[in-house]
């Protein structure tokens, strides 16, 4: 199964089992709208979706399994293609959060598909596309995801490389994947023998300078206060609702080792 660790895994019904052909790269989108499309995709009346969606704020959720099944989001282009909606509107940029996170899938990807890390304007070649390049055959849409998005994708390719590369530059390091795995079993489980005590002392240290952690347990557990905490620090980088679990993700955690002097590997 190919998930990026990181994403808010919520599966559709809108999917082509076992379709893909190709790992050519990734196709942006604009959702032209606010708030998760994840019910719309999820309904078999209206055959949409996309492989992921990210927020204004940043939060990255994945509807298929990546690589494997296929997406409804550009026709023609879906066997060969993977894609991401971007919230909000054609005539508006993408945030910066939204770029760190589009940023993030594409650095996975080429890790887990090999997309290579270059811009392209087409149908065929590998790389970062965009939704309209493809005419009718793609559905037909010249104005997704917008010219000021469409500028964007060399930033997300560049910003893709150095996230890529963290890991030779010497900062202490975090694995996501473990991450998010302790914060879903830790707080019920016995309390002597933590699973992952460097990461989560790691992040308690950063909440922690941040105020948002009062007191560090040194015993390594990612325990209700911790998720406390870090539900706290995604509130403050704009995260609404449900989306503020704590439950570290992508471009929170990132946003967080950036302040703190660590590094996010998938």
């Amino acid at each position: 199964m190919a998930r990026m660790p990181g994403a808010a895994w919520r599966p559709v019904v809108n999917t082509h089992k076992n379709g893909v052909l190709e790992h050519r790269g990734l196709v942006l989108h604009v959702q032209d709208g606010t708030n998760s499309p994840h019910g719309f995709f999820n309904n078999p009346a209206k055959p949409v979706s996309s492989d992921f969606w990210v927020s204004t704020a940043g939060r990255i959720e994945q509807y298929v399994e990546t690589g494997v099944d296929y997406a409804f989001a550009q026709h023609l282009g879906n066997p060969y293609y993977a894609s991401v909606e971007t919230e909000g509107h054609p005539d508006t940029p993408l945030t910066a959060a939204q770029v760190e996170g589009v940023a993030h899938i594409y650095a996975w990807g080429n890790s887990t598909f090999g997309w290579p890390l270059h811009v392209v304007d087409s149908t065929t070649q590998p790389g970062l596309t965009w939704h309209g390049v493809g005419g009718d055959a793609w559905g037909g849409h010249p104005h997704c995801p917008g010219d000021k998005r469409k500028a964007q994708r060399g930033r997300i390719i560049a910003r893709a490389t150095e996230i890529l590369a963290l890991d030779t530059d010497g900062e202490p390091g975090i694995d996501l994947g473990r991450l998010i795995a302790l914060t879903r079993s830790d707080p019920g489980a016995a309390q002597d023998h933590p699973t992952y005590p460097d990461g989560v002392r790691l992040v308690a240290g950063a909440l922690h300078a941040e105020g948002l952690l009062d007191n560090i347990n040194n015993d390594g557990h990612f325990g209700c206060l911790t998720i406390t905490a870090y539900a706290a620090w995604q509130r403050r980088l704009g995260y609404e609702g449900a989306a503020a679990d704590g439950v570290p993700d992508q471009p929170s955690l990132t946003k967080l080792g950036q302040r703190h002097g660590f590094m996010v590997t998938a």
